[in-house]
């Protein structure tokens, strides 16, 4: 399957678990709106995926989106690792906090210097927009999957989590929930929406900026100087 595809399947499958989460775990007017907001999100996504594909001929620019998607898909298994590790291993804190910290600045790192790459390549500062932008982009539908799936599949293990049983304990009375699985429902589908956009698109995009500037700079440094 070609990447693009690849992606609009995974914003696809996100958005068909919204309204299984909904239906499920919502118990206010608020969350209603919540779940509402994120179904919007994905829908767009794929939209916006699938328009993009579809007015990309075979060209040099596609390959490299294409690229780009996959270097994605493979940061987003580094997501599924860390989420992985927090709900199902469930190690204590700070142990737990390092272990974020250590996969999220792995996954910047990589797109700064897939961006940089790309945009020394091909000698444009916009190349290394794009190739940040869409690993970015993908790395986080991929975490977002992820965590709605783990919400529709993988409940009883957010709910034997200590953390999480203690933060029940702590502020269950204050948050409305009826029950400690609907509250993270809540909690773990904003995360999802979170990894999604600003650890996925805004840092893809970011990233890739900074990346696409270092990478035309050492390019235009690189250049020979021309003869007297």
């Amino acid at each position: 399957m070609r990447p693009p595809r690849v992606l609009q399947f995974i914003l696809g499958g996100s958005s068909l678990l919204v309204p299984v989460i909904a239906a499920t775990h919502s118990y206010d007017a608020r969350t209603l709106v919540e779940y509402g907001v994120g179904f919007v999100v994905l829908v767009a996504a794929t939209a916006g995926a699938w328009w993009m594909d579809r007015r990309s001929p075979p060209s040099p620019g596609a390959a490299r989106t294409g690229r780009a998607i996959n270097v994605g898909l493979a940061l987003g298994l580094l997501w599924v690792i860390e989420i992985s590790i927090n709900n199902f291993v469930a190690p204590p804190n700070p142990a737990r906090d390092h272990i974020d910290n250590a996969f999220w600045a792995l996954i910047a790192a990589s797109i700064l210097v897939f961006s940089t790459q790309a945009a020394y390549q091909a000698h444009r500062w916009r190349d290394g927009v794009n190739a940040g932008t869409w690993s970015g982009f993908t790395s986080g539908a991929v975490a977002c999957c992820m965590a709605l799936c783990l919400t529709v599949f993988g409940m009883t293990a957010i709910l034997h989590d200590p953390i999480n049983i203690a933060e029940w304990s702590a502020r269950g009375p204050q948050t409305g929930a009826p029950s400690m699985a609907s509250y993270f429902a809540a909690e773990t589908f904003a995360g999802a929406l979170l990894h999604l956009t600003v650890l996925g698109i805004v840092m893809g995009a970011l990233l890739g900026a900074l990346g696409g500037a270092v990478g035309k700079g050492i390019r235009v440094a690189r250049r020979p100087s021309p003869a007297p």
